[in-house]
């Protein structure tokens, strides 16, 4: 009789959660409010924790344990859940959130997915030099684009601006530096720049330094019930085409 391999079970103080209680796969809305809409996409879907801004939902995609796991607002907060999710065997992940546009003549019906984030922040520098890329894994971007495409949803291609202060873009002649914020987002802008968030350049220098892999997906403005909708339906179909995608490389 062949030896039973005994798999150890892993837990986050943190998210109060096990190895046992969540997916490889990971979709990351920083709103934990987000969660259980996210996950109504998924089969079989049960709440595992509920700590602080973190809220996790694990159900099954194609027969794949898959979760949606809130992160909370900014950098920070995305390190830190990052981390955990590393540790406890997670290794593809998605974000999920909202961004303001820097780009006027951008359609606000469309989606952004970003393939790259500019690092005006500071938490991704105690992985890497602000030398080193945040960029997006190309499997998880090319999910992302075939997903939109299959349902006909309009979206852009493009990078983002990550910065750690929310009133710095929304209200920069509110700031004591007001002058250079608004040459800096005038410089992002005639860049060709698409949008503005808190999370992403971390979640992808994370993700490239601890050999995972990440991508995101924006709503441009607030959302509202239609776009919710719409990106819900995207990420729950990318990650179907991941886990398909993997069994047929091995991977997952």
């Amino acid at each position: 009789m062949p030896a039973k391999i005994q798999q150890t079970v892993l837990y986050s103080p943190i998210l109060d959660i096990s190895s046992d209680q969540i997916g490889k796969y990971i979709l990351l809305p920083g709103d934990p409010g987000r969660v259980p809409f996210l996950a109504s996409f998924f089969d079989d879907v049960h709440e595992m924790a509920k700590k602080w801004t973190h809220v996790t939902h694990t159900g099954l995609l194609d027969g794949e344990k898959v979760s949606v796991v809130s992160t909370g607002m900014g950098c920070p907060a995305m390190a830190t859940t990052l981390e955990e999710l590393i540790r406890l065997g997670a290794h593809t992940f998605i974000r999920v959130g909202t961004s303001g546009t820097l780009q006027r003549k951008t359609d606000p019906t469309n989606l952004i997915i970003t393939w790259g984030a500019a690092r005006d922040e500071r938490t991704s520098t105690r992985y890497q030099s602000l030398s080193f890329p945040a960029v997006a894994d190309v499997d998880v971007t090319t999910a992302l684009m075939e997903a939109a495409q299959n349902f006909s949803l309009g979206y852009q291609v493009g990078i983002s601006q990550s910065k750690d202060a929310f009133y710095g873009e929304h209200d920069p002649l509110g700031m004591i530096a007001s002058h250079a914020l608004l040459e800096k987002q005038k410089t992002f802008r005639r860049s060709g720049m698409l949008c503005s968030e808190m999370e992403a350049s971390t979640l992808f220098v994370i993700s490239s330094v601890r050999s995972t892999r990440a991508g995101g997906i924006m709503m441009l403005g607030g959302s509202n019930p239609q776009s919710l909708e719409n990106i819900s339906r995207i990420c729950a179909r990318a990650l179907k085409y991941l886990i398909q995608w993997d069994k047929e490389s091995q991977r997952g």
